[in-house]
C-alpha cells in the first residue's frame, strides 16, 4: 500500500538527511544502501518531504497558498492556547492515575497501511474521543498522518478542544500518533494541544531522539517512546526515556506478537529497571506500556499481570458497533475482569464472542469476512459438500489470512494451566476453560477445516499441508475423534440437532442435558448445527433448530457455536434470543455456492455485532 509521490531514490535521501552522521546501527537496513526500504521507512521519508515540500512551496514567489507557521508563530500559538485552555498534562501522571485499573490509550484512526480503510472518510474524531473518554479511557491518540492513514492536525485539535469542554479538569491526555521526526512537529502538535507525541526509536538516531524528547519536555510534554526490539530498549534508555510502549507490531514486516512487550518486560527486569505501578523504588524507574494487536479483556490482563501500566488500542474499537460497551468488556479493572471469568457450574450469559463464516473457496471473500470482523473462517473439504475446497484454494486463503492478521504462523490455542486441562477436571469445566482461550486465540481470524467422516490420516494431512488453525469435525466421527494429538491442532465437534424431530418427549431442556452428559474434554468447543431427520450426514441444510435447546446448554454452562439456517435478516433474532456464544454461517451469505454475497456477509456479520451490543444492556 505504498501512497508516496516520491521515487525510491528520493525516500532514500530524505531518510539519509535525516540520520546524518548518526550511529544508527539499530535502524532497519541503515547501513545497506540496496537495502529495500520497509513500509515504514517509507511514510516516515514521505512525511519528512511533505514537511519539506510545503515549506518550499510557500516560499515560493508565486505560491497560492498560505505559508505554513514558522517556528516562532507556532511557538505563539502554543503560548495563547495555553492561556485559554490550560498546560500540557503530564502523560505518566497521567496514567499513574488509573491505577489499579489499567489506564487505556483509546486511538481515533480511519485506516492503515495493513488494514486499509477501517472507517468511514466522515468518521468523527471529536465525538469518537468524547465516547472513549466517557467509558474510561484515559488519553486519546490521535493518528494526524495524511496518506496511509486519513488523519491530521485538525482532528487532534478538536479532540482536544471537544474533551476539554465535555469534562473539564477530568479530560484525557491527547496524543499525536505521527512519524515525528522534528521540533517542528512536536511544537505544532503542542500548539494543537496536544499533551504527548510519539517517538519511533526504529527510525530515529539516539542522538535525534534525545533532542526531541528534551526539546518536547521543554514544552511541558512527556512523549511517548516507542520500541519493538531490545536493541531499540538499548537506545530509549540512553535517551532517559520514562514512558516506553513496546510496539507489539514490527513495522518493518507488520507481523504481530503480543508476546513482545513480555520479552521487553523481562529484559527490564533483568536490567533492574523498575517498572511496575504502585512500586516506590531507588532504581531507575519507567512506565512501560503496550501498543497494538490488543482487543479484549484476556489481552488487557495479561499485560497488566506483567506490570503494564497503558494499553493502547485502535482498530478493534474503531469497528466495534459500539465503542463504550467494547470498552467496558476490556474488563479495565481488575475486579471487573476476576467476576467476567465464567466458571464450571454456572450459566454462560457473556453473549455472543465469536463469528463463523464457512464455506469459503475465494480469497477476496475471506478477505472480505477478515475486514467485516469474523473471527473463524471455514474452508470445507467435506467429499460431498457443495462447496468442497481445493488444496491450492484453501492455501491461498489460509496465507492471505495469515497475512491479514499479520502473522506467519498458525496460532496456538493456548488453555490456562488452572486445572482446565487436568485428568480431575470435568469435560464442562474443560470446555468452559477452552472456550475463554478460543476468544483470545481468534481476536485475529483463524482459518477452520471442515471434515466429516474422512479418514484422521487425510485431516491431519490437510492440517499440515494447507496450514489450518484448526479442525471441525461434521460427521459421526465421536467426541474422542476431536483431540487434538489426532490432527495437531484444536478441533471443533458438531452436534447434530434435528429439525422437525418425532420424539416430542423431550422438551428442549433434557435435550440439553443429554448433549452435556455426552461431552468429553476432547473437543476445543461444541457446534450446534441442524441435521434433517432421514439425512445421513448433517451441515448445509439451510434449516434453523429449535434455539431454546442451545439456551438450555448455555444455561448448564457450556459456551457453544450455533449453525442451520442463520441470514442476515434472522441474526438479530438468534443474538438477542439465545445470547450465543459463538454463530455460524454459509449459505445465508451467499450468492452461489462457494461464492459469498459480499453485502450480504457485511449485514450478517453487522448486524450480529449490533445485536450483540442491545442484548448485553440488561446483563
Amino acid at each position: 500500500m505504498n501512497k508516496s509521490p516520491y521515487t525510491p531514490t528520493e525516500l532514500r535521501n530524505a531518510l539519509t538527511t535525516l540520520y546524518g552522521t548518526h550511529p544508527t546501527t539499530h535502524i532497519h537496513g541503515a547501513s545497506d544502501p540496496n537495502d529495500e526500504l520497509s513500509t515504514l521507512q517509507v511514510i516516515t521519508a514521505t512525511v519528512f518531504l511533505d514537511y519539506e515540500a510545503k515549506q518550499s512551496a510557500s516560499a515560493a514567489e508565486n505560491a497560492r497558498d498560505a505559508p505554513p507557521p514558522t517556528m516562532d508563530q507556532l511557538l505563539h500559538q502554543f503560548e495563547q492556547f495555553q492561556s485559554l485552555h490550560g498546560p500540557p498534562l503530564n502523560l505518566t501522571e497521567v496514567i499513574a492515575s488509573k491505577h489499579p485499573s489499567m489506564c487505556l490509550a483509546a486511538e481515533f484512526k480511519r485506516a492503515s497501511p495493513s488494514k486499509g480503510l477501517i472507517a468511514s472518510n466522515d468518521a468523527d474524531a471529536a465525538s469518537q474521543a468524547c465516547l472513549y473518554t466517557e467509558a474510561g479511557a484515559g488519553v486519546i491518540s490521535v493518528l494526524t498522518e495524511e496518506r496511509w492513514f486519513m488523519g491530521g492536525m485538525e482532528d487532534l485539535r478538536r479532540v482536544r478542544l471537544a474533551t476539554q469542554e465535555k469534562l473539564g479538569g477530568a479530560r484525557p491526555a491527547v496524543l499525536r500518533k505521527d512519524f515525528v521526526t522534528t521540533k517542528y512537529q512536536i511544537l505544532e502538535a503542542a500548539a494543537s494541544g496536544a499533551d504527548s507525541v510519539l517517538l519511533i526509536v526504529a527510525v530515529l538516531p539516539l542522538e535525534v531522539l534525545q533532542e526531541l524528547i528534551m526539546y518536547a519536555r521543554s514544552l511541558g510534554m512527556e512523549p511517548l517512546v516507542e520500541v519493538h526490539a531490545l536493541c531499540e530498549l538499548d537506545v530509549a534508555l540512553q535517551a532517559d526515556a520514562r514512558v516506553i510502549g513496546v510496539n507489539n507490531r514490527n513495522l518493518h514486516t507488520f507481523e504481530l506478537d503480543l508476546g513482545q512487550t513480555e520479552k521487553i518486560a523481562d529484559e527490564l527486569t533483568h536490567r533492574g529497571i523498575e517498572f511496575h505501578p504502585g512500586k516506590a523504588s531507588e532504581k531507575k524507574k519507567v512506565t512501560l506500556c503496550a501498543l497494538s494487536g490488543m482487543s479484549n479483556a484476556h489481552d488487557v490482563h495479561r499485560y497488566r499481570s506483567i506490570g503494564v501500566q497503558m494499553c493502547l488500542i485502535g482498530e478493534s474499537l474503531m469497528r466495534a458497533a459500539d465503542p463504550t460497551v467494547a470498552i467496558q468488556g476490556l474488563c479495565l479493572n481488575p475486579d471487573d475482569y476476576a467476576s467476567s471469568l465464567s466458571s464450571a457450574g454456572g450459566a454462560y450469559t457473556s453473549g455472543l464472542k465469536l463469528i463463523k463464516i464457512c464455506g469459503l473457496t475465494r480469497v477476496e471473500d475471506a478477505l472480505a469476512a477478515c475486514r467485516a470482523g469474523a473471527n473463524l473462517l471455514g474452508v470445507i473439504f467435506a467429499e460431498k459438500s457443495k462447496r468442497k475446497v481445493g488444496v491450492a484454494d484453501a492455501k491461498q486463503i489460509v496465507n492471505a489470512v495469515r497475512k491479514f492478521g499479520e502473522r506467519s504462523d498458525r496460532v496456538v490455542v493456548e488453555v490456562d494451566s488452572n486445572g482446565s486441562n487436568g485428568e480431575t477436571s470435568s469435560p464442562l469445566s474443560s470446555l468452559v476453560a477452552k472456550s475463554l482461550a478460543l476468544e483470545r486465540a481468534a481476536r485475529r481470524p483463524l482459518v477452520v477445516g471442515v471434515f466429516q467422516n474422512q479418514p484422521m490420516k487425510y485431516i491431519r494431512q490437510m492440517v499440515d499441508e494447507c496450514g489450518l488453525d484448526l479442525v471441525q469435525l461434521h460427521g459421526s466421527e465421536g467426541m474422542k475423534a476431536a483431540n487434538m494429538t489426532n490432527f495437531g491442532v484444536p478441533a471443533l465437534r458438531v452436534v447434530d440437532i434435528e429439525s422437525g424431530r418425532s420424539d416430542e418427549r423431550l422438551n428442549s431442556s433434557e435435550i440439553a442435558s443429554s448433549i452435556i452428559e455426552k461431552v468429553t474434554a476432547d473437543p476445543l468447543a461444541i457446534l450446534l448445527d441442524t441435521s434433517i431427520k432421514g439425512a445421513k450426514e448433517g451441515g448445509g441444510t439451510g434449516v434453523t433448530f429449535d434455539w431454546s435447546i442451545a439456551e438450555s446448554v448455555q444455561s448448564m454452562g457450556l459456551p457453544v457455536i450455533i449453525a442451520g439456517g442463520l441470514t442476515p435478516e434472522n441474526v438479530a433474532e438468534a443474538v438477542t434470543g439465545v445470547r450465543p456464544w459463538g454463530i455460524d454461517v454459509a449459505g445465508g451469505v451467499e450468492a452461489e455456492p462457494g461464492r459469498k454475497d459480499l453485502e450480504k456477509l457485511t449485514k450478517f456479520v453487522g448486524g450480529a455485532r449490533q445485536a450483540a451490543v442491545e442484548a448485553n444492556k440488561g446483563f
